[in-house]
């Protein structure tokens, strides 16, 4: 996975984040799916995750 720093805080982050509005109870939401899919993110190096409550 390649990475960038994060504006002035200079973390080290991700290129892909990983939109998480999905997950929790939403609609229609799978949550051992969603529990997956968050597992193989992280395996693939993804450590940026948005978690906004709406896009």
């Amino acid at each position: 996975m390649k990475t960038r720093k994060f504006g002035r805080i200079n973390w080290t982050v991700s290129e892909i984040g990983y939109g998480m509005w999905g997950i929790g109870g939403w609609t229609e939401s799978d949550d051992i799916l969603s529990a997956k899919s968050l597992d193989l993110a992280v395996e693939h190096g993804v450590n940026f995750f948005d978690t906004a409550w709406g896009y």
